[in-house]
């Protein structure tokens, strides 16, 4: 990305949270990773988890100032808006991409790998019961 998010003074800011920034990359990597549930975190169950939305005070070239004096970087910056709720809609579309990406992978492997899962399964009991003859006897 070559340059900022146009922030003026009163606009909602949407923000990756400072601890959700990887160190190596810039913030077209980072957005690249909403394509993952939970961006990429484990941990991530919501996507204010992920991202911050603020109000903009004094802008400058490199930073911001929060309604209550915190000074952000504007590297993180990923859209502004003139409400609130416009950006905790789009931070819930963004976040949404990457759940609804991975449960479509998840219920596709899981079909795919049901009869192998079965056929596996079965083996292994039967090992167990080959290994416990005492305890199984006969019984299939």
């Amino acid at each position: 990305m070559t340059a900022f998010v146009p922030i003026e003074t009163g606009d909602f800011v949407m923000l990756y949270r400072d601890e959700c920034l990887p160190p190596w990359g810039d913030l077209l990597d980072t957005l690249d990773l909403l394509q993952y549930r939970g961006s990429g975190w484990d941990y991530m169950w919501s996507s204010s988890q992920l991202f911050d939305v603020v109000a903009a005070g004094k802008v400058t070239a490199k930073t911001f100032k929060t309604s209550d004096g915190k000074r952000r970087s504007r590297f993180s910056v990923v859209a502004t808006a003139r409400t609130e709720g416009e950006l905790i809609a789009l931070r819930d579309k963004l976040f949404s991409i990457g759940k609804v990406a991975d449960d479509a992978i998840d219920r596709e492997a899981r079909r795919l790998i049901a009869p192998f899962e079965a056929k596996t399964r079965e083996a292994a009991r039967k090992k167990i019961k080959a290994a416990l003859p005492h305890i199984y006897g006969g019984r299939s």
